[in-house]
């Protein structure tokens, strides 16, 4: 019986999920030396991915050649269940706290994660002025 339930619902929010855009889930956490993030975007390359700084936001942005090779080709492909490779292009915005460092911004993408790095402003120590006499 509690199949048959189910059964009912099967497929009532294809139409839903076949343009849906999924968003990659990140992890952000801070260190003494900076903040990271790590990004989970499987399937893409180094080029798919744009990182960029602009007013005071981290802004993550992708392109997805896959689905532009696949929109040129001339094959038509009759698919049974298609839950991947769907719109894959996303732009993401993180705000930057004021102690980044922008300038000295890294990133690597390994195993379908990418790591970016934003170190933390060296903070100058406290300095003692000398008042000279004239």
């Amino acid at each position: 019986m509690y199949n048959n339930f189910n059964s009912m619902f099967d497929g009532l929010f294809d139409a839903f999920n076949a343009v849906s855009v999924k968003i990659p889930p990140v992890d952000v956490y801070e260190k003494d030396d900076g903040y990271y993030l790590d990004v989970e975007l499987p399937g893409y390359k180094n080029e798919d991915v744009n990182i960029k700084v602009e007013n005071n936001a981290l802004i993550l942005t992708t392109t997805d050649e896959y689905n532009k090779a696949l929109a040129e080709s001339k094959e038509e492909i009759d698919y049974i269940v298609r839950e991947t490779k769907t719109n894959r292009s996303f732009k993401r915005a993180f705000s930057l706290p004021k102690d980044v460092d922008e300038g000295d911004i890294k990133a690597t993408f390994n195993n379908g994660v990418l790591n970016i790095k934003l170190p933390k402003s060296k903070k100058t120590a406290p300095k003692t002025i000398e008042i000279l006499t004239q």
